[in-house]
Parts: C-alpha cells; sequence; structure tokens
C-alpha cells in the first residue's frame, strides 16, 4: 500500500486501522462534522483522511508541528466541531455554528502576501483534480512517489500522495529531512519521483554523490531560482514543476522544466487566463465550479504559463515594474551567494524601493553587490539595501513572506 519512512503498511493494516475509527464514537460519526486532525502519526493521519473523505465528512488537516494553543485556533477559524491534537482519543470540542452539508477538504492558504485563508474544496472537486493530474503526469504505476514534504499540505497529499495511489503506485513517505537519510532511501529505488520543495532539492542535489543521479524530481510552491535548477537539471534524469494554489489545487505541470518561470501546460479539467509575453496579466483559473482571481502575474505563450510574480510582490519604482524573481536569479549568479530573496520596502518620500537579504559563504561588501547588479540589471531594478544574514526567515510551510520582510526604508 505505501510505506512511511522504513516501515511498510498494507490494505490490511488499513482496515484494521478503520476498526478502530469504527470503535470511537467521535471519529465513526463525523458524516456531516469537520474534524481538525494535528497529529504526528503520518499512518494514522492518511487512514483518519480516507476514513473521514469516506463517510462523508470533512477534515481540516494542521501541520503536526503545531503547538496546542495555534491548533485550536486553526481549528476555531476553520469552523470545525472536534480537534484531535496529539493523539485520536481525546478530542476536543470546539463550539460551531452548524454542520456541513457536503464533506470538503479544508486548508489554510500560505498566508505569504497576508493573513491565511481557509479554503474548502469538496472530495469530488479533490477527486476530479487528480484524474486531470494522473493524465498527464509522465509516470505509471511503476514509477513510485517518493513525498519529503508535508502530508498536510496539498503539494503532498494530492499530488504526492492521493495521485500516487491512483495510476496504481505505492507512495513512499518521508518524514525524516535528514539530507543524508533521503539520499539513503532514494538509492533503495530505481524509478521514482521525488516531491520536494526547491530549497530541500538544491541541498540533496549538493550533496549527492558525483557518480550519482536522481531518477525524476518534481518541484512546486516557490520559483526555483535559475542556478538552482541548473544544478539539479544535471544531476536528475527530469525535472518537473508544478503550479497551484490552494482553491484549485495543482493548475499546471511541466514535463521537462529547462526554465524555472515555466510553470507547465494547463490542467485538462482547466482553463486558464493570462497576459501574454507583451503584456503580462493576472492568472485567472476556471473551474467548473468558480472562477479564480490567484493574484499572480504572468502570461501564456505556445500553451506554456509562465509565472513573474505575486501582484503583492511586484515593487513599482517610479512607475516601472520590478519583478523580485529576476533580480534574485542575477544575485544568485553571484558565486559566493547562496541565497536571496527580494522585497519591497516603502520610502515616505520616493515610494517603493527594491530590497533584499541574502546568504554568502563569505562576507560580501554591498560595493560588490552594486557592482555586480549593475553589468545585468536597470538602475531601478538595482536593490536600495543589502542585508547578509546567516539564514533567510521562511514560513512554517518552507515559503519567505515577502511581505513580512518588507516594512519603511530610512
Amino acid at each position: 500500500m505505501f510505506f512511511v519512512n522504513d516501515d511498510y503498511y498494507t490494505l490490511d493494516d488499513l482496515e484494521k486501522q478503520y476498526a478502530v475509527f469504527e470503535s470511537m464514537p467521535h471519529i465513526r460519526d463525523c458524516h456531516n462534522k469537520r474534524l481538525a486532525v494535528c497529529i504526528t502519526d503520518v499512518f494514522q493521519w492518511l487512514a483518519l483522511c480516507l476514513y473521514i473523505r469516506r463517510k462523508g465528512g470533512s477534515v481540516v488537516p494542521i501541520h503536526p508541528s503545531t503547538p496546542k494553543d495555534g491548533a485550536v485556533r486553526i481549528a476555531s477559524s476553520a469552523n470545525s466541531h472536534l480537534l484531535l491534537f496529539g493523539s485520536i482519543e481525546f478530542p476536543i470540542e470546539l463550539t460551531v455554528k452548524e454542520n456541513e452539508k457536503e464533506g470538503v477538504l479544508v486548508q489554510m492558504s500560505s498566508g505569504t502576501t497576508g493573513a491565511p485563508k481557509c479554503i474548502e474544496r469538496t472530495w469530488d472537486s479533490v477527486e476530479e483534480e487528480v484524474d486531470s493530474y494522473v493524465t498527464v503526469l509522465p509516470a505509471d504505476h511503476t514509477r513510485k512517489s517518493i513525498i519529503a514534504c508535508p502530508m498536510t499540505h496539498s503539494y503532498g497529499l494530492i499530488s504526492g500522495f492521493f495521485a500516487c495511489v491512483k495510476r496504481g503506485a505505492e507512495p513512499v513517505i518521508l518524514t525524516n529531512m535528514n539530507p543524508k537519510y533521503i539520499l539513503k532511501k532514494l538509492q533503495e529505488y530505481k524509478k521514482y519521483i521525488l516531491y520536494a520543495a526547491p530549497a530541500l532539492l538544491y541541498t540533496l542535489s549538493r550533496f549527492l554523490p558525483s557518480d550519482q543521479k536522481f531518477d525524476y524530481v518534481m518541484t512546486s510552491g516557490t520559483v526555483m531560482p535559475s542556478s538552482w535548477l541548473a544544478l539539479l537539471r544535471d544531476s536528475s534524469n527530469l525535472v518537473l514543476q508544478q503550479y497551484g494554489c490552494s482553491e484549485a489545487g495543482c493548475i499546471t505541470l511541466h514535463p521537462d522544466v529547462q526554465n524555472s518561470s515555466e510553470m507547465g501546460y494547463i490542467l485538462p479539467h482547466l482553463k486558464v487566463d493570462a497576459g501574454n509575453v507583451d503584456a503580462s496579466g493576472e492568472i485567472i483559473v476556471y473551474t467548473s465550479a468558480q472562477t479564480i482571481y490567484t493574484k499572480d502575474i504572468g502570461y501564456i505563450e505556445n500553451g506554456v504559463l509562465s509565472f513573474l510574480s505575486r501582484m503583492d510582490d511586484m515593487i513599482n519604482v517610479a512607475g516601472l515594474n520590478v519583478y523580485p524573481q529576476e533580480v534574485e536569479n542575477i544575485l544568485m549568479d553571484e558565486p559566493r551567494i547562496t541565497e536571496a530573496v527580494v522585497y519591497k520596502k516603502q520610502n515616505a518620500l520616493s515610494g517603493e524601493r527594491v530590497c533584499v537579504q541574502y546568504v554568502s559563504s563569505e562576507r560580501v561588501d554591498e560595493i560588490e553587490l552594486r557592482e555586480w547588479c549593475g553589468k545585468y540589471l536597470a538602475p531601478h531594478q538595482i536593490p536600495m539595501e543589502f542585508i547578509q544574514v546567516d539564514e533567510i526567515e521562511k514560513l512554517p510551510n518552507g515559503k519567505v513572506s515577502r511581505k513580512k520582510l518588507g516594512g519603511v526604508l530610512a
């Protein structure tokens, strides 16, 4: 059925776990109920998710590292009836306005540009996404999905786990994020797709022995710096990329990404509008049930959707648009810089200005960076503020909040 680290679970194990759920009224009677789940046992979490879906209930996945008070806050904001925190035996009852009319998967948006939103997706819409995703994914039942990302997020849960089961392959879920452990596990399989965040893929690429190669790797979540992608392509048989949003799940998939801004081809069950290469625009997604304004800027060329920036992240310098990714790629090409994030700060007199935090293998003089940027960027694109840090602050999902890094420029 599937692996969790070094443990293998069969269909019999799953049915035994279902029997345990049937003995617990607060889980058994989940039809038209919304259960928030924050537990560390990945097998139990997946079994519970599948069980609740079968029963017609709703589930709110909460990252297992979330503290109790935080989990209660998330569960309450998602209008949950119960919170299962730490274990399934002792539920925390919550006050809700009304029961569910239809079972849904509830997810919280990333919150990279503001307060997280509660997103509800019917189980039918999730199934429609999985069916569409499997038809375009260049993999059959012989290629496992190795999932090295949170199983409470749609990337790991839907694209990684549900889609792998749908195509008849066995998922391998890794919760031990030690790079050496992951590389060791990869050696156990000849054909696989590794699902991971860009930062982890980059780290694994650096640790990978020179005589070895990854099979297939999938990246998603944030645009990978061009230098990272080049390294990953050199060390992989195939690099894939997908793009999505909380409301629709996966929207596009690229079967062989060579430019990190190219998100790929639109999944068959969706329609997407965006600008063109000469006039970019907001990416708008049409599902069978709704129209989704993503607040992402991009364009479509030759059927491929390219992503430029979040609307909130784009920097307007005296009427000229600056896309953070373009500046980051130039900075990352400087040999000593290993990571960079570009964001905007507001100047009381001159408006928005470009700023950057970066991680380097050694101290780098700001004058050197300005000279480097001046070779490749227009004057309005060059950061006004360079801040060298040991580590760039990230959200629990591994993404960077540019809004959080910004502020007022003196």
